[in-house]
């Protein structure tokens, strides 16, 4: 009886010292899309406890839209969030101070109606074009400078439609559209389907002159939270490294993401993690950044009022080893 006792007396404090530490961990907070991609990176990391197993907590908000995660990082109410530095470049112009760790390179996707003829980016006047989310879509900015190279002005010269990506994906289907600007993911599921790519927005950029495999999505955080939590953002980072490595080389640690994923049939399920591997990017790199810096003044040019200055390259997080 005194063994059974003692056990159980050694299991409670065991249990009660893992409640403690749990409670002293270092909480960060991240505010994503709930339909985003960036979902399944960090439902691995709470899956595998990668956060705990880096020393911090990691704690998920999810919400309707990318506006709502922009306001929750802007009000104070997340310590990070999933956006595109050129937004971040942006408001660090008006006094803020992001900076910005890599999550995906992948951009987007420009996909065509079945049995459509369209090969050049010329062929595109008078066409009905679909862009997913908006006019700031990375996509539809680098198709309106890929055509204006081939002497069209998409804007006045072709049938322009800005909506939501799975009503524009119907759209598609139903040769409502010509072609269509949208999000990696949505493209995904639209090739998975037997639709085709006009052309990749790695293609795009060369075109343009432009280094491929930018980065454009990251994980964004306020500088002051870094110099007064060097040890956390590190930490995450760690753990953000771990999780993408394990999700590149392991089928296995899919099947609880699946869920998450929403994906109709196995074509789907593949062609989604295919996307999600081919946009894993590589540690940032001086000719990266360069290109950043490129792109960016691409892009001011585009604006009806160029602002014409030039990026600030502090923005990119690169750790100290």
């Amino acid at each position: 009886m005194r063994s059974i006792l003692n056990i159980t007396f050694v299991l409670a404090l065991s249990c009660l010292h893992s409640f403690v530490w749990a409670d002293e961990l270092p909480k960060l907070s991240v505010t994503a899309i709930a339909s985003g991609t960036v979902n399944w990176e960090l439902q691995h990391i709470k899956n595998e406890q990668l956060d705990r197993k880096n020393g911090y907590e990691l704690i998920i908000h999810r919400v309707a839209s990318l506006s709502a995660a922009r306001i929750a990082i802007t009000s104070g109410n997340t310590h990070v969030i999933v956006s595109d530095w050129l937004w971040a470049s942006d408001r660090n112009s008006k006094g803020s101070e992001f900076r910005f760790l890599p999550f995906s390179k992948q951009i987007g996707a420009i996909m065509l109606a079945k049995d459509s003829k369209i090969e050049t980016f010329s062929e595109l006047a008078g066409k009905r074009i679909g862009v997913a989310g908006g006019p700031s879509n990375k996509g539809w900015v680098l198709l309106q400078a890929a055509a204006k190279k081939e002497g069209i002005d998409l804007q006045k010269q072709a049938q322009v439609q800005f909506a939501a990506p799975p009503l524009l994906s119907q759209a598609l289907k139903s040769k409502r559209l010509d072609i269509l600007v949208t999000f990696w993911h949505y493209g995904a599921r639209l090739e998975a389907e037997g639709f085709k790519k006009m052309a990749s927005l790695d293609g795009v950029m060369k075109t343009l002159g432009l280094a491929s495999q930018i980065p454009m999505l990251g994980y964004l955080f306020d500088n002051k939270f870094l110099k007064s939590s060097p040890e956390l953002i590190s930490q995450f980072n760690r753990s953000v490294t771990q999780a993408k490595f394990q999700l590149a080389y392991d089928d296995q640690y899919w099947d609880s993401l699946r869920p998450l994923m929403r994906a109709e049939n196995d074509a789907i399920y593949q062609s989604l993690i295919l996307g999600y591997r081919n946009g894993i990017p590589e540690p940032l790199s001086t000719e990266q950044i360069k290109g950043a810096k490129n792109f960016y003044e691409l892009i001011d040019k585009l604006k009806p009022y160029p602002t014409h200055t030039v990026l600030d390259t502090d923005m990119f997080y690169l750790e100290q080893k």
